[in-house]
């Protein structure tokens, strides 16, 4: 995701919102071609892409709120893939992950 532009406050909400959007795009047409380990590969890359945004200093702190406020998406994406394919420990570490993150460099 790039994250430079001319006025991130204005410009967060939809830069965020389209890289989720297409990062799960993406896992939707390997999921109908059944293709689940790209699946996977594409909703974990959107979603540690956002974890990593949220926790980078150096990023515009618009950004990073819209990655917190936005991360639900590729998470709950990640539930429904785990749940399918029986690997819910997965998920839950991936869970944890987010949890201690978000807690730990919450840009609010």
């Amino acid at each position: 995701m790039k994250c430079v532009c001319q006025r991130p406050g204005l410009h967060a909400p939809a830069l965020v919102a389209n890289y989720v959007e297409a990062g799960l795009n993406i896992s939707r047409y390997y999921e109908k071609h059944h293709n689940f380990i790209l699946q996977e590969l594409y909703l974990r890359r959107t979603f540690h892409e956002l974890l990593e945004k949220m926790c980078d200093s150096l990023v515009h702190n618009a950004i990073r709120k819209q990655c917190l406020a936005q991360l639900y998406k590729p998470q709950l994406a990640l539930k429904r893939y785990y749940k399918t394919h029986n690997c819910i420990e997965k998920y839950f570490s991936l869970e944890r992950e987010a949890c201690l993150l978000s807690q730990e460099f919450n840009p609010i």
